[in-house]
């Protein structure tokens, strides 16, 4: 499908298509500094031509967030939302705009905000819970039947299955040792960094000879 702009009001609409005559753009109606369909309607006159409709309309703007890193940035609520963006020329002065033109925009602000100490110190604290959890086995009965492989050996019963229950055990100590170990080293590195200074959570995935990166959440059977 093809468009064009409507030489008076600017209004970009189809051509041709199922939608000839209708606008590209979608548009919020205003009526007493209150937007009345926030997700838009096509221009209300076909063609981009002159409304005379009991409202104002603005262009809505689609939104397009601009990446940021979540695990040290969330965004701020309460300093971002939907505006209204009376049109102004390029010495920033509002224009008076005539009646039946689109008076201006209507864009999202998202404004995002550096967690705190405390929030990031949970988060760190959350991955930790998590793989942890994962970690460890789930199945019923696992402390009494380790218990038992380890009065067995205690025992000299030394069959492979009790053998090989304790030394996935203590392969798990070393790996939830290793994930404790990582989180004192994420506060540190938070703790550092303060209120303001970034903290990179990829470096802080500590490595060792056995776990080589990150956390760890299984091992191999």
């Amino acid at each position: 499908m093809t468009t064009t702009t409507n030489p008076t009001t600017g209004v970009e609409y189809f051509t041709d298509g199922p939608l000839e005559g209708q606008s590209l753009e979608f548009y919020v109606p205003v009526t007493n500094g209150q937007v009345r369909s926030p997700n838009g309607v096509r221009w209300p006159v076909l063609r981009g031509d002159l409304h005379d409709e009991p409202a104002d309309y603005y262009e809505r703007v689609s939104f397009v967030s601009t990446p940021y890193d979540p695990e040290l940035f969330v965004i701020d609520s309460e300093g971002s939302g939907w505006e209204l963006h009376p049109t102004r020329n390029q010495k920033d002065e509002l224009v008076a705009v005539p009646d039946g033109h689109p008076k201006g925009t209507y864009k999202y602000k998202e404004t995002i905000k550096r967690r705190s100490v405390a929030e990031l110190k949970i988060l760190a604290r959350g991955y930790a819970d998590r793989n942890n959890a994962t970690l460890w086995p789930q199945e019923n009965g696992y402390t009494e039947k380790l218990q038992y492989a380890k009065e067995q050996v205690q025992a000299n019963n030394r069959l492979p299955q009790f053998l090989g229950l304790i030394a996935r055990h203590e392969s798990l100590l070393q790996a939830s040792f290793h994930n404790d170990a990582r989180l004192t080293q994420l506060y540190s590195e938070i703790e550092a960094a303060g209120e303001t200074g970034a903290v990179d959570f990829v470096i802080g995935q500590m490595a060792s000879d056995q776990f080589p990166e990150g956390w760890v959440n299984g091992i191999e059977q």
